[in-house]
C-alpha cells in the first residue's frame, strides 16, 4: 500500500533535490531524538513525498528504495549544525513543479486534513521548523495532487510514471536476489521486462502485428504486457498471452491506461486520449477483432486496474 509523505526541508532543499534523496539526522548532537528523524525508516518504495521549502510545495517525488544509514551530506556544509553526523538516507526521483503551490493559497481545504501531531504546517499555513518528514493521509495526499495537476497539468502522469518505474525495479530486485529461481529463467524474466527474449517471440507466435496500425514489421513492434510486468507472478510475465505486439505510439496509450479492448476487440479510449489519436488518425471505433480465451483474463486486468476509463485506476 501506497503511503504519502511530507518534507519540511528548507536549509537542504537544493542539496536534496539536486541530489535526489532525503536525509535526516538519527539524533541532535546531543543524543536528543526526533520523531520526524525516525520516520525515515517507515519510507518504502514506491511512497510519494511531497516537498516544501520557502513557503511553498516545489517537487513531489517518489521513493526508490527503503531507507540506508549514510553520513551527513557534505553538500549540506554549515546547515544542521546541531545535527549528528549519522543518519538516514532516501533516494527520491523528483519531479519540479513548474508553477509551486503556496498551502496557505488552500489552507481552508488542507487544515482539517493536517495529523494531530507531528503536522508539517501550523494551522496558519507556516510550516512546522520542527518536523522535518511527516505521515500525511492519502486524503491530503491526494489534495496535493490534484491541487498540483491543475497548476502543472503533467504531473500527476510523471508521479504515475515514476511510481511504475519503481515498483518494476522493486520487482527485479527481488528476481535477482531469489535463490528458488536458476540464473537463466532469472535472464528471461528480466528480458521480458523489455519486451525481449522468450516473452517476445512467444507473443509473436500469437500476435504477428500491431491490431491497430496493421504494421507488420517486427523491427518497428512492442511486445507489450497486458497486464503490467511489475504486477504479474513469474509465469504471467512469459506468458505469450500477456502480450501484444504493437506500434511505439499505441504501446504508449495502452501502457499508460488510455486505451484498452473489450473481449471482442472494441477499442476503448477516454476523451483525454481522443484528440492525440486523432491526429495519428486512430478510427475511435475500430474493432480489432476478438482475443483468445487465454488474452481475455489479462485484459479484464487491465481493462479494471489500468485503464483510465475505469473506476478502480481512476481512484
Amino acid at each position: 500500500m501506497q503511503s504519502f509523505w511530507w518534507v519540511n526541508h528548507k536549509q537542504t532543499f537544493k542539496s536534496e533535490f539536486e541530489g535526489g534523496y532525503i536525509w535526516s539526522p538519527k539524533t541532535n548532537k546531543n543524543g536528543a531524538r526526533n520523531r520526524t528523524y525516525d520516520n525515515l525508516t517507515q519510507v518504502k518504495a514506491g511512497d510519494v513525498v511531497v516537498s516544501y521549502a520557502d513557503g511553498k510545495i516545489k517537487a513531489i517525488g517518489v521513493a526508490k528504495q527503503h531507507c540506508s544509514e549514510a553520513l551527513k551530506p557534505e553538500e549540506f556544509g554549515s546547515a544542521g549544525a546541531n545535527w549528528a553526523d549519522r543518519g538516514w538516507l532516501v533516494p527520491i526521483e523528483w519531479t519540479a513543479l513548474s508553477s509551486p503551490i503556496s498551502p496557505k493559497s488552500h489552507i481552508a481545504r488542507v487544515q482539517p486534513l493536517l495529523p494531530s501531531k507531528s503536522s508539517p504546517l501550523q494551522a496558519n499555513g507556516n510550516g512546522n521548523q520542527g518536523c522535518y518528514l511527516a505521515a500525511i493521509s492519502s486524503e491530503l495526499g491526494h489534495l496535493v495532487l490534484d491541487v498540483a495537476s491543475k497548476l502543472n497539468p503533467d504531473v500527476v502522469q510523471s508521479i504515475q510514471d515514476l511510481k511504475q518505474l519503481v515498483e518494476a525495479d522493486v520487482a527485479e530486485d527481488e528476481i535477482q536476489a531469489s535463490e528458488a529461481i536458476p540464473e537463466t529463467e532469472k535472464e528471461q524474466l528480466i528480458r521480458s521486462r523489455r519486451g525481449q527474449g522468450v516473452f517476445r517471440l512467444r507473443a509473436l507466435a500469437i500476435e504477428s502485428r500491431c491490431r491497430i496500425t496493421g504494421v507488420e514489421d517486427q523491427s518497428f513492434l512492442i511486445a507489450s504486457h497486458i497486464k503490467p510486468w511489475k504486477d504479474c507472478a513469474n509465469d504471467e510475465r512469459l506468458d505469450g498471452c500477456n502480450g501484444l505486439m504493437l506500434a511505439p505510439h499505441i504501446d504508449k496509450l495502452f501502457d499508460r491506461g488510455w486505451i484498452s479492448f473489450s473481449d471482442n476487440g472494441d477499442l476503448l479510449s477516454v476523451p483525454g486520449a481522443e484528440q492525440v489519436m486523432a491526429a495519428w488518425n486512430v478510427d475511435l471505433k475500430k474493432n480489432v477483432g476478438k482475443f483468445s480465451v487465454g488474452q481475455c483474463r489479462y485484459l479484464e486486468h487491465h481493462r479494471n486496474k489500468v485503464f483510465k476509463g475505469s473506476i478502480e485506476a481512476r481512484s
